[in-house]
């Protein structure tokens, strides 16, 4: 079966921002997003590492599209930063921007793309890629760029395979009993 090829088993819902939907479905996924960072900082660069703030970023814009998507994307780091001062000040505009960039791609792969762990690795692939550019842009240091990536490769991975297991979860629970 091809990957491009549109998934009939899973259903996927696009709603739009003057739909109420989005805004509770952003608020379970953004109470993920504070949740995760929690269990994952007890490891030393944790954060760097997991990338917890953007796992269920990448699930919301995938599985309900880029409205709720973006909703958790801005919603989490804000609160995360407010409640714990995670991610720093001077990190906040770059997480805010990869976490749009992330629930855009989800929500396009998503409609072009057969669930599989591929579509959601290329979006926090590209994701972490262009939080790499931004530091660059806003005059970091290459060495700390590149060390940023590879830290990031075991985050990457859990966001493809971990979000394509939920989303398979959320998937059987709705089908047709």
């Amino acid at each position: 079966m091809s990957v491009i090829a549109p998934s009939a088993t899973t259903q996927r819902s696009s709603l739009g921002l003057l739909d109420l939907r989005p805004y509770a479905f952003a608020a379970v996924f953004t109470a993920g997003n504070l949740l995760l960072p929690l269990a994952v900082h007890s490891v030393p660069q944790g954060g760097l590492i997991f990338l917890p703030i953007l796992f269920f970023t990448l699930v919301a814009g995938y599985r309900f599209g880029f409205a709720a998507g973006a909703i958790t994307a801005v919603a989490s780091p804000l609160l995360n930063h407010a409640l714990t001062g995670m991610p720093a000040s001077q990190e906040l505009a770059t997480v805010l921007a990869q976490g749009l960039l992330i629930a855009a791609i989800a929500a396009i792969l998503a409609g072009r793309t057969r669930l599989s762990p591929w579509p959601l690795l290329l979006a926090a692939a590209s994701m972490q890629i262009a939080g790499f550019g931004l530091d660059l842009a806003r005059g970091g240091s290459l060495d700390a760029g590149l060390d940023a990536l590879r830290l990031g490769i075991p985050g990457v991975l859990i966001m493809g395979f971990g979000g394509y297991v939920v989303l398979r979860l959320m998937a059987r629970d709705e089908a047709p009993r």
